[in-house]
C-alpha cells in the first residue's frame, strides 16, 4: 500500500528547509516522509537532492528523488553506502538550493522558448 507525503513544495517552491517524521523504509532503501520539500522526478523535470539531518547531526544524503506507487508517495533515494533512517524518526531536510533555483529557471525558460 502505497504512503501519502504532503509536498510542501506545492505550496511553496522557495522552502528550503522543513522538518518531516519518517513513515516507512521501502526494501530498496527508499525514504519515505509524512511531509516533503524535494520534489519529485516528473514529466522530464529532475528530482531534487540535499540531505535529511538526523537528531545527532549527522546527515544522510540524499541523491535522487522519486514518485512512489502512486503520485502522491514520494520517495527519497539514498546516495549509496548512506545510513537508513528508521520508521518515527524526526529528521531536518535540506534541498540543495543552487540546483533546485536553477532547475526552476531552466524550467520556466523552456516554456518560454515553446510558445
Amino acid at each position: 500500500m502505497a504512503n501519502r507525503t504532503d509536498a510542501l513544495f506545492r505550496d511553496d517552491a522557495y522552502l528550503r528547509t522543513a522538518d518531516a517524521t519518517v513513515v516507512a523504509v521501502n526494501d530498496r532503501g527508499g525514504i519515505i516522509l509524512d511531509r516533503t520539500i524535494f520534489y519529485a522526478t516528473s514529466g522530464g523535470q529532475p528530482g531534487d537532492t540535499g540531505y535529511l539531518e538526523r537528531g545527532d547531526g549527522s546527515r544522510i544524503v540524499i541523491a535522487a528523488t522519486l514518485t512512489g506507487e502512486t503520485k502522491d508517495e514520494i520517495i527519497h533515494v539514498p546516495a549509496p553506502e548512506q545510513a537508513v533512517p528508521q520508521p518515527g524518526e524526526a529528521l531536518r531536510l535540506a534541498i540543495d538550493w543552487e540546483r533546485r533555483h536553477l532547475l526552476m529557471r531552466m524550467h520556466a525558460a523552456c516554456h518560454l522558448l515553446t510558445v
